[in-house]
């Protein structure tokens, strides 16, 4: 249940959202599926469905099917609050594909080492919302024109695990790099089909000592044809998060989210989340756009039926 204290004309105030989720093992391969039942009017439909195999002399992991993009905060799952991550759900011009959108494709992530190494190559991608929002018409039709490829890499620097430390002092700190290359093809109403070769880079830092944790990313766009008359654009975005953890099942957290593509947009989205039950989570959040006008939301997370052994 998403509460908005602020409705656009039209949405409700309070909107129902259920999701299923499911794994399955069936010897060396998992399935997983993640099956949203429509919110505010919109469909239901599947969210991310994949088959996995890991292999564990080479930790080696493959992925194929429907799968979230190996980027530092899940934009689907909702871990860490309600609002878009920076750059993560940015369209430049008329291309609609962001990173935020699950991939149609295969996913191979290797650990060397320390040292975490993703490729993805795909040909299609998820078009909606995560929990089932409804549809909205932008009298575009796209689709990819050829393979999209991508690399993710991420180091820990210092290693600890926080909550399995009695003492408490636990540290990590990390740092990633990505980037993307790829072509839209894009059909605008009423006008011929043109395609958009585009590429996304990305940086990474993350630090956590004792009850604190930091993470920052920025994203760097380019795109060769927005617009299908020929025009270059370059984007830009990411963010800055802060939180404290009073508890290891609660968390308050302020974070600085900025894009420009070219228009520059800038918000603060501060929040908070805790257990009100074993099995429910309260989220409340406000963003407050830059110049412009905040906005109050929270949302209760239900998990049935309970995990074994809680």
């Amino acid at each position: 249940m998403e509460y908005e204290a602020n409705p656009v004309p039209g949405s409700r105030r309070f909107s129902p959202g259920g999701v299923l989720l499911s794994n399955a093992d069936f010897g060396r391969i998992s399935a997983f599926v993640h099956y949203n039942l429509g919110a505010g009017g919109g469909p239901s439909g599947l969210f991310l469905g994949y088959l996995a195999t890991y292999n564990q002399h080479t930790q080696t992991l493959y992925r194929a099917g429907l799968f979230e993009l190996p980027l530092a905060q899940s934009p689907g799952q909702r871990l860490d609050d309600l609002a878009p991550h920076g750059y993560y759900g940015a369209h430049v011009g008329l291309n609609d594909l962001s990173l935020s959108s699950p991939r149609w494709g295969v996913q191979i992530e290797r650990t060397v080492g320390v040292i975490r190494f993703d490729f993805i190559s795909d040909l299609g991608e998820f078009k909606g919302a995560a929990y089932g929002g409804k549809p909205i018409s932008t009298g575009e039709t796209t689709s990819a024109a050829a393979p999209e490829y991508g690399f993710f890499v991420r180091a820990p620097l210092i290693g600890n695990t926080l909550f399995n430390n009695p003492s408490g002092k636990g540290t990590e700190a990390d740092i990633g790099a990505a980037g993307l290359t790829g072509t839209r093809s894009i059909v605008p109403t009423g006008r011929p089909a043109f395609d958009d070769a585009y590429s996304r880079y990305g940086l990474l830092a993350h630090v956590q000592f004792s009850k604190l944790d930091m993470q920052s990313e920025q994203w760097w766009g380019s795109d060769s044809n927005i617009d299908g008359f020929g025009t270059l654009q370059g984007s830009s975005g990411g963010y800055v998060r802060f939180k404290y953890y009073p508890t290891p099942h609660m968390y308050l957290g302020v974070r600085y989210d900025a894009t420009a593509n070219p228009l520059v947009t800038r918000d603060i989205v501060y929040y908070a989340a805790f257990h009100v039950t074993q099995h429910a989570r309260l989220l409340v959040q406000q963003v407050q756009t830059i110049g412009g006008e905040g906005a109050l939301g929270a949302a209760i997370t239900i998990g049935v039926p309970w995990p074994k052994g809680l």
